[in-house]
Parts: structure tokens; C-alpha cells; sequence
């Protein structure tokens, strides 16, 4: 049977579709954020913060434990929400995480010409109490 170089890449994206996650997002307490997160956190430690109140905290059972957190903030004269997610191997991890941000305040950081567009620092949420890595 004659087989073209390209029906060697299904197993390849395969894999990689199933793995890949784990290789860019670590997966425990210490690496549970993407690739993405941790470059859109660095370039947002520049930008201008305001105080988050957190509306919710879930803890969802996917690939392990995600912890979302949804938040609202005043930035330019109006009010806007948004999203932090983190990815926990143990069950144990996310929920103690997710109880050290119910009923909290958190700072976020806003786009000053897009201050819909926000995001919650990991060095912020150290600075709570809410994010205790080792």
C-alpha cells in the first residue's frame, strides 16, 4: 500500500492535539496557565489597575481541575467584567484556591483604550493571599 508523507501527520497532530496542553500550560498549581495567559500577563503589568469585585467562583472537572473566576470593575466612567481561569491537577488545590477568592476584592488590570479588556496578575493575586505557590 502506497502512502503519501501527509498520512504520517495524523498520529503526529494526534498526539500533539492531546498533549499539548500539558506541555503549554503545565497542568498544576505551579504552571496552570497557558502560554497565552502568561504573555498577556506580561505585557498588562503596564497597564492601569482598578479594584475587581468577584461576582463567582466554579471549579470544573476537565483535564484535571479548572478554577474560573468571574469579576467586575469601574474603569473609564463604566462598569465591566471578565474572566480569570487556572488549571489545577488536584481537586484539593482548586478548591482551596477557589475559597481564597469567593467574596474577595482583587485588582485587575485594564487596556487604558480598551478598558473591557482585562486581566488579573498572578504577582496580584499573591499580593492578597489568594495565590500561595511554592
Amino acid at each position: 500500500m502506497h502512502k503519501h508523507w501527509w498520512d504520517l501527520l495524523i498520529p503526529l497532530y494526534h498526539a500533539l492535539h492531546n498533549f499539548l496542553p500539558y506541555i503549554i500550560g503545565g497542568g498544576g498549581a505551579a504552571g496552570g496557565q497557558t502560554l497565552w495567559q502568561k504573555l498577556r500577563q506580561r505585557r498588562a503589568t503596564a497597564w492601569p489597575s482598578a479594584d475587581g469585585e468577584v461576582r463567582y467562583v466554579s471549579v470544573r472537572r476537565k483535564n484535571g481541575y479548572t478554577v474560573v473566576v468571574g469579576y467586575r470593575y469601574y474603569a473609564r466612567s463604566e462598569y465591566h467584567e471578565g474572566k480569570y481561569s487556572r488549571h489545577f491537577r488536584r481537586k484539593d488545590d482548586a478548591e482551596r484556591f477557589a475559597d481564597a477568592l469567593r467574596d474577595r476584592h482583587i485588582q485587575v488590570r485594564y487596556q487604558d483604550d480598551k478598558p473591557g479588556v482585562s486581566v488579573v496578575l498572578e504577582d496580584d493575586l499573591r499580593m492578597t493571599g489568594a495565590l500561595q505557590l511554592s
